[in-house]
């Protein structure tokens, strides 16, 4: 998906969070080690606290440092 904002292209990944950590954004494919997920240092933080277990698709530009995430929200 091209960036809205820069035109970049932009990579698939996913915003992750437990309640025990940060929320991090992690690229598709990509293996965080266990070390770099109880150090903090895998993916890219995007909040100091979560509260409760999510995984929700999105797309991020490094470029501009952009997240756009998918909402499921039925009206």
């Amino acid at each position: 998906m091209e960036c809205p904002y820069c035109k970049q292209e932009m990579k698939q990944g996913y915003l992750k969070g437990d309640g025990r950590m940060s929320v991090r954004w992690h690229e598709e494919g990509k293996r965080i080690s266990l070390g770099d997920k109880m150090t903090g240092s895998g993916g890219l933080q995007a909040t100091k606290y979560s509260w409760g277990t999510f995984k929700l698709p999105g797309r991020y530009c490094k470029s501009c440092k952009k997240l756009i995430i998918d909402t499921f929200i039925s009206e």
